[in-house]
């Protein structure tokens, strides 16, 4: 048998157990920090080879973002490796008797599952879709960290200026957060300072209307320092993140421009261009999956299946064993696709379902697994959605 490392991956460092053919250790578990340490991993690998003549493989789970450091030196000395599912090694390492959880036992049992033959070809990614899968999770974050932002903006002036949310449509537009930045740091509100922030979008007379209003602001009679304080650096902080975010979403864009697959998706009515950059960057190349039912699993939309005896449950739910992004994705593309029959196919398999009795969220969970089809059918086809 060919020898083989299991590495076990933590935050910085990792534990590898080599060997040099089933059940023949290499040495003892040694642990290589990710920071200049790697070059250790590629000279045991040199020795293994130079010893059996034949280059080994490494096997490693994948482990949040930790793992990307060192699949990064792999691919770059040009040496094979496999990734494995987190869940598939808890598995297997669940069917033995004895109870035993260290880094280096686990690293041992990496390889041994690659002896016995449970280790399967991982997905691979081309360098494209993985840049777009890091602009487009961090969006997501960025995105979730600018909600959490307006929602501390909204109490804190509930109590400093509650009478300010009355005033523009959109409480967090950059004009509006402008003004009242302006107003906070003690300043007059003038036609001037509207028209700086507001630019040629309005008119004189919305200018005029809205100076108006911020001068007849009544203000409660006692305010806190501390809290007028705290709002002040909170709309330097919305400011701050609206301008991350637009720069973020051009740099998508121009990511999406290098990937004729966003184009295909675009196609899907509902689908724009920020849920087709997800959904390219969460799939990557839908030819790696033989049917759209690998694709439906993968998603974790797929139906978990119990039965025992002559019982077989008719109720169940997903497994959501798949990308929670992916499936975010999908929702959210439904949503687009069924408001205001803006796909007219997908709202009519919606309407369906309902008449059927099926409650909204199946319905829609229904509709997701739908989409994907189509998705699928789209991206292995390599032609447009047709209606």
């Amino acid at each position: 048998m060919e020898p083989v490392i299991g590495l076990d991956v933590a935050k910085g460092f990792s534990v590898l157990q080599a060997f040099t053919k089933r059940g023949e250790a290499y040495g003892k578990p040694e642990t290589i920090r990710h920071a200049g340490g790697l070059e250790r991993l590629d000279h045991i690998i040199r020795q293994l080879e130079e010893q059996t003549d034949i280059k080994p493989v490494v096997i490693l789970e994948a482990t949040g973002h930790y793992h990307r450091v060192v699949v990064a030196y792999l691919q770059q000395m040009n040496i094979e490796y496999f990734i494995l599912n987190p869940l598939l090694s808890k598995r297997s390492k669940s069917a033995q008797l004895r109870k035993v959880k260290t880094d280096a036992a686990d690293a041992w049992h990496l390889a041994e599952m690659y002896y016995r033959g449970d280790v399967k070809p991982h997905r691979s990614w081309e360098d494209r879709i993985t840049e777009m899968q890091h602009l487009t999770r961090q969006h997501e974050f960025m995105t979730a960290q600018f909600v959490q932002s307006k929602l501390n903006a909204r109490a804190l002036l509930d109590q400093v200026c509650p009478a300010y949310e009355g005033v523009f449509h959109d409480l967090f537009s950059k004009t509006s957060l402008r003004v009242l930045l302006h107003m906070l740091q003690g300043a007059v509100v003038t036609e001037e300072v509207v028209r700086e922030t507001a630019g040629s979008s309005h008119g004189k007379a919305w200018i005029q209307s809205k100076v108006g209003q911020i001068q007849n602001l009544r203000l409660p009679q006692k305010q806190s320092a501390a809290q007028r304080a705290a709002l002040l650096f909170m709309v330097e902080i919305l400011l701050a993140q609206q301008e991350q975010l637009t720069r973020l979403e051009m740099r998508i864009q121009e990511e999406a421009k290098e990937i004729p697959e966003v184009e295909l998706l675009k196609t899907i009515p509902g689908i724009g261009d920020k849920l087709a950059a997800s959904l390219i960057a969460e799939i990557g190349d839908a030819k790696q999956f033989e049917d759209p039912k690998q694709l439906v699993a993968y998603a974790g939309l797929d139906p978990s299946v119990h039965s025992s005896g002559q019982f077989v449950a008719s109720s169940t739910r997903i497994t959501k064993r798949g990308s929670k992004r992916l499936r975010r994705a999908l929702y959210l593309a439904v949503q687009c696709g069924i408001r205001g029959s803006t796909n007219e196919r997908l709202r009519a398999y919606y309407d369906k379902k309902r008449q059927e009795g099926k409650p909204y969220k199946v319905t829609v969970i229904a509709c997701a697994n739908k989409l994907l089809h189509h998705i699928y059918a789209i991206l292995k086809k390599g032609t447009p959605y047709t209606a």
